[in-house]
């Protein structure tokens, strides 16, 4: 896992601006809603659905392929930790759930951190936009998924 101290200053800028950009993206309950759907229907990964929205505002190129790859071992770990976390959720008190809540959140920003990591050292050629609508359509969920997000991000712009 990659602890905070391995990124360079600039890369962790990043991080902490995508960090926080998710945080206020995600929070809108329509992208949440719309997000975990395609994370239990369509196996999509949320952080690179917010990674690559985020990437979009920044007009980033990425390479979809290698960032798939860069997280797929953290992802087989996060969706284990889930899994636990959910069967265990009626055998805990409120206290121990909202622990492993902290960790599994914990976890989902050290693969962002891995996101941005892979981005510093292979930045790809395809635009945010097309790797975005390629990974949407494998799930046949782009326009809603698009729609969702613009909404969700011009509205966050109006707000400041």
């Amino acid at each position: 896992m990659i602890s905070k101290s391995c990124l360079v200053p600039e890369m962790q800028t990043i991080a902490d601006s995508f960090w926080h950009y998710s945080e206020q993206v995600y929070s809108r309950p329509e992208v949440k809603k719309l997000c975990l759907w395609l994370q239990e229907q369509h196996t999509r990964n949320v952080n690179l659905l917010l990674w690559l929205s985020f990437c979009q505002q920044q007009r980033w190129t990425v390479n979809l392929e290698l960032l798939l790859t860069q997280i797929k071992h953290s992802e087989q770990k996060i969706t284990e930790f889930r899994r636990h976390r959910k069967k265990m959720k009626l055998y805990l008190s409120e206290t121990q759930y909202q622990l492993l809540l902290k960790h599994e959140l914990k976890l989902e920003r050290r693969q962002q951190q891995l996101l941005v990591l892979s981005q510093q050292r292979h930045p790809g050629q395809q635009t945010a936009d097309v790797a975005l609508t390629n990974y949407l359509n494998q799930a046949d969920a782009s326009a809603q998924y698009l729609a969702t997000m613009n909404l969700a991000i011009l509205d966050s712009k109006l707000q400041h």
